[in-house]
């Protein structure tokens, strides 16, 4: 089982998940959060596409119904042929960069994983049949003072994962108004569970 405590960011109207939702991408589906949402959507019997470079994914977390590439959301060109192929209608948007002690040696791989690779994916939506998207940000783009946090509290990131997670919440809000795709955007606190 998987537990969020966490807030969720209705942006543009919710998206259920209903049966007009068909063929669903998870990036990141090979990661802890990814592979329970992915066992859910098999279990709901929709159709599901992992999309993970398996950098901080495991390939024994990866479920046998889905249909798995491993790729990188920064490979523009790839990513837009998956979607295409598979008639992509929703997407999920798990993958990122999130050690926090990779954060401190290397900034430049988290604007580059959580920014642009946000950024390519849009990008990779656009003249498709996506309708939905549904982005994985963080509670770590809150002011780290706040004691409680509403989703209108204090926004001021203080590492560089919440920097980048808010950067990808705001590349959302713009690209995807224009491209008229339904948006929602999760900000997990801690997520645990027993497995």
């Amino acid at each position: 089982g998987l537990i969020s405590l966490g807030s969720a960011v209705r942006i543009r109207p919710s998206l259920p998940i209903n049966k007009k939702m068909k063929n669903i991408l998870v990036t990141g589906g090979a990661g802890y959060i990814g592979s329970h949402i992915v066992e859910d959507l098999i279990k709901k019997k929709y159709n599901v596409v992992i999309v993970d470079n398996l950098k901080t994914g495991y390939k024994k977390l990866i479920n046998k119904k889905a249909k798995f590439y491993k790729n990188d959301i920064l490979n523009k060109k790839i990513i837009r042929k998956i979607i295409l192929k598979n008639e992509i209608d929703t997407i999920i948007h798990l993958a990122a960069s999130i050690n926090i002690t990779d954060s401190k040696k290397d900034n430049k791989l988290f604007y580059k994983n959580n920014v642009k690779g946000t950024s390519n994916l849009i990008e990779s939506c656009k003249n498709t049949l996506i309708k939905n998207f549904i982005f994985s940000s963080s509670a770590a783009i809150y002011h780290s003072s706040n004691k409680k946090v509403k989703e209108n509290s204090l926004i001021k990131p203080k590492s560089i994962y919440g920097k980048t997670k808010l950067k990808g919440e705001k590349i959302i809000k713009k690209k995807l108004k224009k491209i008229n795709i339904n948006y929602a955007i999760l900000r997990y606190f801690n997520v645990v569970g027993a497995s």
